[in-house]
Order: C-alpha cells, then sequence, then structure tokens
C-alpha cells in the first residue's frame, strides 16, 4: 500500500505509549481507532489524549482545536478486533513488552491483506523473533517510539530477517508525515540504537548509586546541566568534534578500563522493584509522588518538553 493511501490506522494498546502515537497520527489528520483489553484503559487514554492535546494548543502546536481532533480517534475493545480489523490501512502494536503477548497479537493481525504494514513499538525484541512462524513477516516492522511518544521526535525503525525494503519505506515516510524523525537500525540487533545507548549509561548510573559515589539527586543535576544540557542542539559525535577527536581518544583510553562490567540489574534498583516503588505509576521511585497525581506529574514534565520541542521544531524543520 502507498503512504499518501493510508487514512485509517490501528493502534493496538491504550497504555502510556499508545496515548502518545495515537495522537500523534489524529493530529496529522488520520482516523484512529485504539484498541485495549478493558474499558477502563480506552477511558483513561482517551482523557490523557485530550488533556495532551489542551497542553499542545496552550504552546502554539497545533492549529486545530482538541475537539476536532478528539474526533478521529475512536475505541473499542480487544474482543472486537474483528469488526474493525479489515478496515485498517497500517497498524501499530504497543502492548506490554511481553513475547507471547505480542506473538498472539500478530497471529491474529496475519491474515489481514497481505499491503497492511504492521508495526510493533517494541524496545527489546527483534522483529525476526516476533514474527517467527508467521506467514506475512514481511510486511511486520519495528517502530520504537520513545516517551513521551506525542513529544519526543526520534522513532527507530527496525526489521527483521524477512522485513520487505516496502514495508521499512512505508513506515519511514508515514513517520515523517506525522512529524516525527525516523532513523534507520540498518543491521538486526538487540535493543537498537538508542536503548543500547542509555542500557550502557544505565548500568554505570547504577554503579555510582550503588557504590554511595552520588544521590540520585545530585546525578540528575549533573546530567542535564552537562552532557544533557547540550545533547538537544547537539548529537555525541558532534560534540566529539568539536571536543577534539585526540582529546576523545585519550579519555576513552583511561576510563573505559575503570567502567562498570556487570551484566545483571542493579541491587539498589531491584530492592526498589521489590517494594513496589515503581515511579510515577506507584507514586514512588528514586523520587517521592504521593502528593501529586499522575496527570499532574505528567502535566509539568510535558511542559518542560514541549519549550524543548518547540526549539527543536524551529531548528529542526
Amino acid at each position: 500500500m502507498e503512504t499518501k493511501k493510508i487514512k485509517n490506522i490501528l493502534v493496538i494498546g491504550a497504555g502510556t505509549m499508545g496515548e502518545g502515537i495515537v495522537q500523534n497520527f489524529a493530529q496529522a489528520g488520520f482516523n484512529v481507532t485504539v484498541m485495549a483489553r478493558r474499558q477502563e484503559s480506552l477511558d483513561k487514554c482517551l482523557k490523557q489524549v485530550n488533556a495532551n492535546l489542551n497542553t499542545f494548543k496552550e504552546f502554539g502546536l497545533i492549529n486545530e482545536s482538541p475537539l476536532t481532533i478528539m474526533g478521529r480517534v475512536q475505541t473499542i475493545l480487544d474482543k472486537d478486533l474483528l469488526s474493525v480489523v479489515n478496515k485498517c490501512d497500517y497498524v501499530v502494536e504497543t502492548i506490554t513488552e511481553i513475547l507471547e503477548d505480542k506473538k498472539a497479537i500478530f497471529n491474529r493481525l496475519d491474515s489481514l491483506p497481505a499491503d497492511v504494514v504492521i508495526a510493533s513499538n517494541t524496545g527489546s525484541f527483534t522483529m525476526t523473533i516476533l514474527t517467527e512462524g508467521l506467514k506475512t513477516p514481511q510486511r511486520f516492522v519495528g517502530t520504537h517510539y520513545f516517551n513521551p511518544a506525542h513529544i519526543i521526535p526520534a522513532v527507530e525503525v527496525h526489521r527483521g530477517e524477512k522485513t520487505s525494503d516496502e514495508a521499512v519505506e512505508i513506515t519511514k515516510q508515514l513517520l515523517f508525515k506525522i512529524g516525527k524523525k525516523p532513523v534507520i537500525v540498518r543491521k538486526i540487533v538487540p535493543g537498537f540504537i538508542i536503548n543500547r545507548l542509555t542500557g550502557a549509561m544505565e548500568r554505570e548510573v547504577d554503579y555510582l548509586l550503588d557504590e554511595g559515589i552520588v544521590t540520585p539527586e545530585d546525578l540528575d543535576i549533573a546530567v542535564k546541566s552537562s552532557f544533557g544540557f547540550r545533547l538537544a542542539c547537539l548529537g555525541p559525535m558532534e560534540a566529539e568534534d568539536m571536543i577534539g577527536l585526540d582529546t576523545s581518544a585519550r579519555v576513552s583510553d583511561r576510563v573505559y578500563k575503570v567502567l562498570s562490567n556487570r551484566t545483571d540489574a542493579s541491587p539498589s534498583l531491584l530492592e526498589k522493584v521489590k517494594k513496589g516503588e515503581l515511579g510515577i505509576k506507584s507514586g514512588k521511585g528514586w523520587y517521592d509522588y504521593s502528593d501529586r497525581t499522575r496527570e499532574k506529574v505528567l502535566d509539568a514534565t510535558n511542559r518542560k518538553l514541549l519549550q524543548q520541542l518547540a526549539l527543536f521544531k524551529l531548528l529542526n524543520p
């Protein structure tokens, strides 16, 4: 199917990532159907998308009214999938990162017309693993969005061994159309690009916390006030050119030898999980959110990121 013929999008999953993906497509003029197992999840999704759109309007990032954009979104329950599946032109799956659940959804979608591209918002599985045993693996493609998906511009597009060039190209053009910055992952590798980079950084972050070298608060200040401050405008390779490759080589040669090389999760992180301190969704993680609702925390975060988004769009038309 040609990108210009795509009008109707099916988003499977109404969670944190699903909310943002639904908003992206609806903002860009597409008719979007969002599917979930529970009506409660769908209601929560619509409420959050509407709140996000009102904030976008406040920042001058949309020209239409939130009401008009929400008019292009409809919801269905999982049990009613067959009633709409043959009316969709493009599918985005964004359910929980559980292999068996994703494969079960893909088995249900495998009988769709062969020209309908099916994308998976997976952050860890390769498309080769996800499409094993399917009849039409060529039209399945990975699209790794970043949280919050309605704000962060980048999307990693990755393929499986049997993914067609056409599926990749359609997906790339569709992402451009909704205002994203697609990045093509050119080889099949777990974690793709960004999750490998952030994984390496997270391992060192955990080491610094576990060893008592820095507090969570000071670590966040240090990152936001140094390379994090720079990253929105200068990528790592641009920054390295600015620093000087000779200097970078000397520092790398010294520092790499003393970096953490552990292969399991941090004891401090596991202890947090064991205690149910999971972050915003539980009211406490590294920080305490018990005095604020999830909606208030997200609104405050979104407002900071939307200022960056407005500047990003200005500098990267």
